[in-house]
């Protein structure tokens, strides 16, 4: 009888080493992983605080060179355009701060940055832009939408106003957003602004982080033509 026990205790003593040795090394495990997560959480923050910070200078410059330009020569716009540069502003410096914006105020973004775009032209250009499908009351991360924007201006012809043209169409399904942008290209490439704002490939890492196998984005180049079509699921489960 003697002869059983005494290799079963033996057994029974290596079984429980085993588990306080293999508990101890999960623990470890579990403590490892959570840090590194942790440190994970702790960089993509920072490093979405930092492009969202990344905001064109180059274009406040120009807006406010514009406005400047409509009160020498008395223009009833002043006041306006004034107003318009406000919201642009509060918007960049705070609203781009919350994690989630409403889609209306990205489109209301949009839509007075082509509007400083277009005071420098000599004439009314072909531009084209449809919201009418579009629930502005959807939330989605902040400056998503206009860096591909500002690449149209910054590398299209569109103050070209008789060749050149831009295309913009947000709108929802449901939770689903759609941006699709279309510009006319000069036939020599052209950059008019080398001091760069938030950037194509910094939206695309952004949409990595914010929503992985969420979203669809295809950038399409030809010789005369720039087209961009964005699908970003919003919903959250």
């Amino acid at each position: 009888m003697n002869n059983f026990v005494l290799p079963t205790i033996i057994i029974a003593v290596i079984l429980v080493v085993l588990a306080v040795v293999v508990s101890a090394y999960i623990r470890h495990i579990n403590k490892t992983r959570a840090r590194e997560i942790d440190l994970m959480h702790q960089n993509i923050e920072f490093e979405m605080k930092f492009l969202k910070s990344q905001i064109n200078p180059h274009f406040l410059f120009n807006a406010m060179n514009n406005i400047y330009a409509l009160s020498v020569i008395k223009s009833e716009r002043t006041p306006e355009m004034i107003l318009k540069l406000s919201d642009m502003l509060r918007f960049t410096l705070y609203e781009s701060e919350s994690k989630k914006v409403k889609v209306g105020r990205e489109v209301d973004y949009i839509v007075n940055y082509i509007e400083f775009q277009k005071i420098k032209m000599d004439s009314e250009p072909n531009i084209k832009v449809d919201i009418s499908n579009c629930n502005k009351e959807l939330m989605i991360e902040p400056m998503l939408l206009i860096p591909f924007i500002e690449n149209s201006f910054k590398h299209g012809n569109i103050d070209n106003t008789k060749k050149g043209w831009l295309q913009v169409e947000i709108k929802t399904l449901g939770p689903m957003l759609v941006f699709q942008v279309a510009n006319s290209l000069p036939a020599i490439a052209i950059n008019k602004d080398v001091v760069g704002g938030i950037g194509v490939e910094n939206v695309r890492k952004r949409l990595d982080m914010l929503y992985p196998n969420r979203y669809e984005l295809n950038i399409q180049t030809t010789e005369s033509e720039f087209r961009v079509f964005m699908k970003i699921d919003t919903f959250v489960s």
